[in-house]
């Protein structure tokens, strides 16, 4: 009896460690300042099924990509315009107060050296929207006609798979490139590409 009520316990122990998967992500410690200019643009999206929420004046400098104008651009700034500055991966993040060129009414980075940010309220991650679209083709659509249709870029297609990566074109919307997308007979979804670091703390 001993034995069956210790592999109960134990058994119970394990369960209960083993379903406890709503906190997934460590606990975060984000500015409050990113929390409010995610909820002040009032633009959210889905990627892999994880809601994100666009940034409001929110920016990504790539350190690889020119590194003494985006550092100057950054740092040039910090004392008047940011209200925000940290740092993921090779990108050099920035909020800009008073920014109306990273609002949902003209979201297109396209012909810009920078790239937007967008917040995940679940995992307190902030991600890089670098500009592309992935979209899930339905059966014999092609990824050309969509491109075509769309006036966006076609970067890869993976036939074998129905799915595409489309990039925007200067002057675009990528939000509303995308609901486009979504809302198309030839597409299962269209999902905004997002690049996050889960495993980094900001």
């Amino acid at each position: 009896m001993k034995n069956i009520t210790l592999i109960l316990l134990i058994s119970l122990s394990g369960l209960s460690h083993g379903t406890d998967k709503l906190n997934v992500f460590p606990s975060l410690s984000v500015s409050p300042i990113v929390v409010q200019q995610a909820l002040a643009s009032g633009v959210t999206f889905l990627n892999s099924q994880e809601e994100y929420q666009l940034i409001l004046g929110g920016r990504a400098f790539n350190k690889n990509n020119n590194i003494n104008s985006n550092t100057s651009s950054l740092s040039g700034n910090a004392n008047s315009n940011n209200l925000w500055t940290g740092e993921q991966g090779s990108f050099l993040l920035s909020i800009v107060g008073n920014d109306t060129t990273t609002n949902s009414a003209s979201a297109s980075m396209a012909n810009s050296n920078f790239n937007q940010i967008a917040y995940n309220p679940r995992s307190g991650q902030i991600g890089v929207i670098i500009g592309d679209i992935i979209v899930k083709l339905r059966p014999y659509y092609r990824a050309e006609t969509i491109a075509n249709i769309f006036n966006i870029n076609l970067i890869t297609s993976f036939e074998n798979i129905n799915t595409a990566i489309f990039r925007i074109k200067p002057g675009q919307n990528i939000f509303t490139i995308a609901e486009q997308l979504s809302g198309y007979v030839g597409v299962e979804f269209a999902e905004i590409d997002i690049i996050d670091n889960l495993n980094q703390l900001l």
